[in-house]
């Protein structure tokens, strides 16, 4: 677009930032006031500057934000109830109050289910743990938002005479009346793409200055079409998720195998510019080049990462996916790599699983992961010596050889109990209590003193003391 229409898009753009800005603001007071947002709330803030209607979309597009924010931030506190060494009652009320994000409110009772009223302790406990958890994200950068404008103020129309643009996007700006026509350039995947065009769309300002309109499909009778013409093959299918190997499976399939060599090539071509311009006083989000190589990055995790995961759905075909917690790191890249690729591949791969579920009906179990690597899945006997490199895994015990990866991969389907999925209220010390306890049971007499491996190792303490 020419230079008029950009100066009046950036114009409407910074106007809607600002006005995000006060209305986040406006959200938060009612957040710790009330305990929720409104995104019906009847305020006159910022129409003097951008209009009612726009205005209006403004706020809603604020409160989404703050609502998917505060979603992970319940996840957050809930991992780290968790985690913690708490009793199993405190953990169950400190989950409910999680529940009803009634973590600031101490004023007025909490009755749980069963008719029982949570303590006052243990509401001034989940109000420090909501704290601590707020301390360590930043709120979201409202002044940076996009626009998301409905068809009160924004209409697309297939192009008649232009050859190289195929559709037009008329938007309303600040000059009451006056619209600006945008050309938009198509691509196949959006063109190909089932569903019907939506009648709202995402204006996007890139690093560079210029503007990308994004439009929004509603897939709603192409999913349901593709969930209803799906046909699962196997029950359940276990991801192990690494860095050497992208995703190992519980059948045996390992998928990414070139994975670790390409982020190798990645993390020096990043690391590489990043020191030379540093070394120059200059801000790597600065340069153009730096931008580009992370955009680079950025491109091949994604599409890498649904490859692999529409590879295994043609294969395998499953009814539901088990997967961990990704963490992402790996101990031979460098600080820079590892969070641009534990910040990027855990979204990536956690809007696959959706997409996958939202298009096949294919449902997705986290579980907790915790000595997975370490637990044989043939006798069930856990020790950090196990896993004797990378790849290799060799039991103590029974003498097991597998691919590490495939024997992690393993673990996770028995781990879909209840008490043992990523939302369930189990910690590690009582899972590795658990596999312990399983492993005695079954074996019960030593094999004489120096064959058993559980005499010396540390996770056995309790039981070794016992038989000595």
């Amino acid at each position: 677009m020419n230079r008029g229409k950009h100066a009046r898009v950036s114009a409407l753009l910074h106007a809607w930032r600002r006005v995000a800005v006060l209305h986040g603001r406006e959200q938060w007071r009612r957040f710790y006031q009330h305990g929720v947002f409104d995104a019906r709330l009847k305020t006159r803030t910022g129409q003097d500057q951008i209009g009612a209607a726009f205005v209006q979309m403004i706020r809603h597009q604020v409160v989404g934000a703050l609502e998917s924010y505060m979603s992970n931030r319940q996840n957050d506190f809930s991992e780290m109830v968790n985690r913690s060494s708490l009793d199993e009652r405190t953990r169950h009320q400190l989950h409910f109050i999680n529940r009803w994000r009634a973590w600031q409110t101490l004023s007025v009772p909490l009755v749980m289910r069963d008719g029982s009223t949570i303590p006052e302790a243990v509401r001034r406990l989940a109000r420090n743990l909501f704290r601590a958890v707020m301390k360590r994200h930043r709120l979201p950068a409202l002044h940076r938002v996009n626009m998301v404008i409905d068809q009160r103020a924004v209409s697309i129309t297939p192009s008649r005479n232009a050859s190289h643009f195929r559709l037009w996007a008329r938007l309303s700006t600040l000059d009451k009346g006056k619209r600006v026509d945008l050309p938009l350039q198509t691509y196949s995947h959006f063109t190909t793409r089932a569903g019907n065009r939506a009648l709202t769309v995402q204006v996007n300002q890139r690093q560079d200055g210029s503007f990308g309109v994004g439009i929004l499909t509603d897939v709603t009778d192409a999913f349901a079409a593709s969930r209803a013409a799906y046909r699962p093959r196997c029950e359940a299918l276990a991801l192990d998720l690494g860095l050497n190997t992208l995703l190992a499976t519980d059948q045996g399939d390992l998928v990414g195998r070139q994975w670790r060599s390409k982020l190798d090539y990645h993390d020096r071509r990043i690391t590489e510019l990043a020191a030379y311009l540093q070394k120059r006083g200059l801000k790597p989000n600065h340069s153009s080049r730096y931008r580009a190589r992370v955009s680079a990055l950025r491109g091949w995790l994604k599409s890498e990462v649904n490859r692999c995961l529409n590879r295994l759905v043609a294969v395998r075909a499953p009814a539901e996916v088990i997967v961990e917690r990704l963490d992402f790191q790996a101990p031979g890249l460098s600080r820079r790599l590892n969070r641009l690729i534990s910040n990027m591949g855990r979204g990536f791969i956690e809007a696959k699983l959706k997409d996958l579920e939202e298009r096949f009906g294919i449902r997705c179990t986290k579980v907790i992961a915790a000595y997975s690597s370490q637990t044989d899945s043939a006798c069930g006997y856990v020790d950090k010596n196990n896993r004797t490199a990378q790849a290799r895994f060799k039991c103590r015990w029974c003498g097991h050889r597998q691919h590490a990866d495939v024997n992690a991969a393993r673990n996770l389907v028995r781990r879909r109990s209840p008490g043992l999925t990523d939302t369930g209220r189990a910690s590690r010390d009582a899972l590795l209590s658990a596999l312990v306890r399983q492993h005695v049971e079954r074996f019960t007499r030593p094999r004489g003193r120096p064959a058993d491996p559980r005499l010396s190792n540390p996770y056995f303490s309790a039981w070794a003391a016992s038989v000595r």
